[in-house]
């Protein structure tokens, strides 16, 4: 999973941050990672995260209550405050960070919440495709982990080229699943911070239904191709024409 720090009023006009790779991050006015320019009480260099390590959902410390290893270091004169706690009273004027807690900056007019944000890639390859240990280290790099079962939990598919559609992947489609290549894995892994997980628009690989190329449209174009139809899908061939109206050639 990569971190996330929300504004905890999505009017407030502060950006949303996604931290994609452990190191050091500077939260300020000017000139830092993560800018923070609707609070006058927030010093140009006013905290500092710094990630030890990214965590993956199957990972120990995959608890709520259990302390990220997100570090976050007052660095300010008005203060640093995590669930109304000052940090500045902490040893060092520093503590870790929780999945949950609320961090707000100077007046604490600018509120952030600090979060998860599962990646988890199911594998939809062929025999050949092999997870190999660079794709393995991506996927780590980035706090993600991969399963070969389809459920609730995936954020992804991990899909090869010209693969078949089947069941699984159908099953996929309709839980609106992005089904994107491990190209789009590599491009995720090369950000540090964000304030989007990149787009994978460009990196949805090319299927196969009954040996005809075909390219799945977004989900978004997906939900509304059948606005105001009524289907009755009485067996797997009408499930694959589905398939056919919900994809571009």
């Amino acid at each position: 999973m990569v971190w996330g720090l929300f504004p905890v009023d999505p009017l407030s006009g502060e950006d949303r941050y996604f931290i994609f790779t452990k190191g050091a991050y500077k939260v300020g006015r000017k000139g830092c990672d993560v800018i923070i320019s609707k609070d006058k009480g927030v010093s140009r260099v006013h905290a500092e995260l710094v990630v030890d390590e990214m965590i993956s959902m199957d990972h120990p410390l995959h608890i709520k209550s259990v302390p990220s290893r997100v570090l976050i270091r007052d660095c300010s004169k008005y203060g640093t405050y995590i669930n109304k706690e000052k940090v500045h009273e902490f040893l060092n004027k520093e503590t870790f960070l929780k999945d949950g807690d609320v961090v707000s900056f100077g007046t604490g007019t600018a509120a952030y919440r600090f979060c998860f944000v599962p990646l988890v890639f199911f594998i939809y390859c062929s025999e050949s495709f092999q997870v190999d240990q660079l794709l393995r280290d991506r996927v780590s790099s980035i706090g993600a982990c991969i399963t070969y079962n389809l459920s609730e939990e995936c954020t992804h598919v991990l899909a090869d080229e010209l693969m078949p559609v089947k069941e699984v992947l159908l099953d996929a489609i309709v839980s609106k699943k992005p089904i994107v290549l491990r190209s789009w894995v590599e491009l995720v892994a090369e950000k540090r911070i964000g304030l989007e997980i990149p787009s994978w628009s460009s990196y949805i690989p090319t299927l196969t239904v009954e040996g005809v190329s075909v390219k799945v449209a977004a989900s978004g174009t997906r939900a509304k191709c059948l606005e105001g139809f009524t289907c009755l899908l009485e067996s797997r061939n009408m499930v694959i024409n589905w398939f056919w109206l919900t994809s571009s050639p």
